[in-house]
C-alpha cells in the first residue's frame, strides 16, 4: 500500500518508522486499557449531537 504524501513527510519532520509509530500506538492503547478505558457518556453524546444539529440549522460552526 502507498502511504500518503503527508504521511511521508510528516515521517521524515519528525523522524518516526512506521515501527516507531505501532510501538507509540501500542503503549497508548495499553495504558489506555490499563486506565480502565473510554468510558460511554450518552448524555454528553446527546448533548454534542443537539450542538451539531443547531450549528448546522445556523450555518455552520462558528469560532
Amino acid at each position: 500500500m502507498k502511504k500518503h504524501w503527508i504521511d511521508d513527510l510528516l515521517q521524515r519532520l519528525y523522524r518516526n518508522s512506521d515501527d516507531d509509530l505501532l510501538r507509540q500506538f501500542k503503549a497508548a492503547e495499553a495504558e489506555s486499557k490499563a486506565e480502565g478505558g473510554p468510558q460511554p457518556d450518552p448524555a454528553g453524546f446527546e448533548r454534542l449531537w443537539k450542538k451539531l444539529i443547531n450549528e448546522h440549522e445556523k450555518g455552520g460552526a462558528r469560532g
